[in-house]
């Protein structure tokens, strides 16, 4: 959660760090702020509640100069979304500021020991900046006392420190992601790569426990865990096109139509690492599969997969992992999925399975998940700016499949299935399938409920589908696997209530029972399938793709969410309330 984005260099800091915090918006929007170099030897600071955009506007931020600086963007933990917690804090005399990313476990206890500073703000993150001014009265040098500063803090945090009586700026890595960004004139340091790419494709991916001193000419690292940790200058593999809407209204509905080609490209992949992820799978006593949100369904789904060829597998949350501890063995083999690679849930069960195998399909070859597993998948979604996810699941479901298949022998029949899909993907985004979401989502727009129907892999896509729904268009969605609607939910049905029902091939007769079910009680259905049902009151026709059917359905589901927020005014890539990587526990 939460976005930082800083640079000190010879040119004008200003206008990059403004661009940059744009892009990361994504990261939390419930309030806005930036420190820049002032005169009187204090800092400027202003930040306030609201989006990015309103706040720069407000305080007319693009007339200032400062060849340094650090802009943040709040998701809000610890206190109110109110101007008084908005980053940056500074400290008693204004001349020290920090903008921060994470939660600071033991912030009661630091705080009682700087009473005799003036706290502004009901946040953890104000005692950082106290701390280091009392450490800098008593003499310390600024390094030394956020050395001092970090052996005592606990929890994931990092953190962007601007010194007035010094030219340099600080940044400290644990668990919250930060990267550097190596350009000609200057540098950055920021949670995503995105915020700096228009600028610069030269990055160092800091590591925990890293403290980066950055000054006009550079910079300097040494990590305060290990001082032999050695750093490489990558290069970007991707394009900032890669990163801007172009044509699309909104960045969900660009990713929503980005996956039939990544789906295309997945086809011609190196699926080596597939066959070497099947190997660890088959010497595995029980395969269990981490997730959380959208990542935890695609888990759900890639469990179903595993269990039909034979092989044990159990999915299951980064918070349920001390559930599992006495019965995990270290034959068992973890795979992990995440889009951002850095859920702090998951990075949390990380000491507890050191251990076991790991394997991870992730969309971000550089974060901590990716350098903590044995084998690691790009899953090649490209960049996701959407709050809402829809491209990496579906990437992610599919070599969640592909994996169990190629553990089972049965990876041709993959192959053929995945063939299929491709050749029938044109039949998914024609007017005829646009007309039917249209009219469905003008009924989900009224609604207040909606429940989601569908038998064991449809059920899984039915609670991906409510999820999307919850998030980017505000109706309270509940899955219900079809086949126990009828022992007590059936209940809730009326004839203005209306459900929204997967039927694939495989479970038609059995879930079509149980829709008329629903009917017999003057319920309403809206049916996605890829035949016709007398139990639709609405159709949405999907084609048929086999194993991967779920693909359409991911799809239709995205599309019906999405048309329905638009109906309602939401802006989508940003509901309120969410953001995109989930770094706090």
């Amino acid at each position: 959660m939460c976005g930082i984005i800083a640079y000190n260099g010879q040119d004008n800091a200003v206008p990059y760090l403004m661009d940059g915090i744009r892009n990361l918006e994504y990261r939390g929007y419930d309030s806005c702020g930036c420190v820049l170099d002032g005169n009187n030897n204090k800092l400027i600071i202003k930040k306030d509640t609201g989006r990015i955009d309103e706040v720069i506007k407000k305080y007319d931020i693009g007339k200032y100069s400062s060849t340094r600086g650090i802009f943040h963007t709040r998701w809000g933990t610890i206190g109110d979304i109110t101007k008084e917690n908005a980053h940056p804090f500074a400290d008693c005399m204004e001349k020290i500021a920090v903008a921060h990313n994470g939660i600071i476990e033991n912030w009661e206890e630091l705080k009682a020991g700087l009473m005799a500073h003036k706290f502004k703000s009901d946040t953890d993150t104000e005692v950082l900046v106290h701390f280091l001014e009392e450490k800098l009265k008593e003499g310390l040098p600024i390094e030394d006392a956020v050395k001092l500063l970090f052996s005592k803090i606990k929890g994931l945090s990092s953190f962007v420190i601007m010194d007035k009586d010094s030219d340099d700026l600080i940044a400290v890595k644990n668990g919250s992601p930060l990267v550097l960004g190596i350009s000609k004139n200057g540098t950055f340091v920021s949670s995503d790569v995105p915020s700096f790419l228009k600028y610069t494709n030269k990055v160092i991916y800091l590591m925990d426990g890293d403290m980066v001193r950055i000054s006009k000419s550079g910079y300097a690292i040494d990590n305060l865990l290990d001082n032999k940790m050695k750093h490489q200058v990558s290069t970007v593999n991707f394009s900032i096109k890669d990163i801007e809407k172009g044509r699309h209204k909104h960045f969900m509905i660009k990713e929503i139509l980005e996956q039939p080609n990544l789906i295309r490209k997945f086809e011609s992949t190196d699926f080596s690492k597939v066959y070497a992820a099947a190997d660890l799978v088959k010497s595995a006593r029980t395969v269990y599969i981490l997730g959380a949100g959208t990542s935890h369904y695609a888990g759900m789904l890639g469990a179903k997969f595993f269990l039909e060829n034979g092989i044990q597998a159990v999915p299951i949350q980064g918070q349920e992992i001390l559930t599992y501890l006495k019965v995990i063995s270290p034959r068992d083999v973890f795979i992990i999925i995440s889009q951002s690679g850095e859920t702090a849930d998951i990075i949390s069960a990380l000491p507890l399975i050191k251990n076991n195998k790991k394997i991870g399909l992730i969309n971000n070859e550089s974060s901590t998940i990716a350098r903590e597993v044995d084998i690691f998948i790009d899953i090649g979604a490209g960049p996701e700016k959407a709050v809402a996810s829809t491209k990496a699941f579906t990437l992610s479901s599919l070599y969640t499949a592909f994996i169990a298949m190629a553990a089972s022998g049965r990876i041709n029949e993959a192959f053929k299935d995945l063939r299929l899909l491709n050749l029938n993907m044109y039949n998914l985004l024609v007017p005829s399938v646009n007309r039917a979401i249209d009219t469905a989502a003008e009924k989900l727009k009224e609604m207040d409920d909606v429940f989601y129907l569908g038998r064991d892999h449809d059920y899984v896509l039915c609670m991906e589908g409510a999820l999307k729904l919850k998030e980017i268009a505000y109706v309270h969605a509940e899955a219900i696997d079809a086949a126990t609607f009828k022992h007590g939910p059936l209940a809730l049905i009326s004839s203005d209530k209306y459900s929204i029902a997967l039927v694939s091939n495989r479970f038609r007769d059995a879930t079509t029972h149980n829709l008329e079910e629903v009917k017999a009680r003057k319920g309403k259905i809206i049916g996605i399938s890829d035949k016709p049902s007398n139990t639709f009151d609405m159709f949405i026709r999907i084609p048929d793709a086999g194993m991967f059917t779920f693909v359409f359905q991911a799809m239709a589901l995205q599309l019906l969410a999405y048309k329905t927020s638009l109906l309602k005014g939401i802006d989508c890539d940003h509901p309120r309330n969410l953001a995109k990587a989930v770094t706090v526990k």
